[in-house]
Parts: C-alpha cells; structure tokens; sequence
C-alpha cells in the first residue's frame, strides 16, 4: 500500500515539476518535493523492517 502511495506521489510531483516555466525550477521541486520526501519514508520503513527483523532474530536465538 505504501508503495502505491509513493508512486502517486512521484507522480503527482512529476507533473508539478513540468509545469514549471524553467527546467532548473521544476528540477528542484522534482528534487524537493518528490526525491527527499520519498527517500526519507523508505529510510524510515527500512529501518522499522530492520529492527523488526533484529528483534525477530534475538527471539530464535535466546
């Protein structure tokens, strides 16, 4: 479900970025407003994945 709703985002902000009036204003709302928000909740759902899987694995061991 979260990745459907990063899509939509990227999407969304995509088409944002093109309409701007210059290239270097729609790659930085590109980059602002797509790239960064979108690399900060995979980095959050990666480390929630980790430290689920850490914690699963000190359970088998003990």
């Amino acid at each position: 479900m979260t990745l459907i709703v990063l899509m939509a985002w990227l999407y969304v902000v995509l088409m944002l970025s093109v309409g701007q009036s210059s290239i270097v204003g729609g790659a930085a709302v590109f980059f602002f407003l797509g790239v960064l928000p979108t690399w900060f909740v995979a980095w959050v759902i990666r480390n929630k994945l980790r430290r689920r899987r850490a914690e699963r694995e000190q359970g088998r061991k003990a």
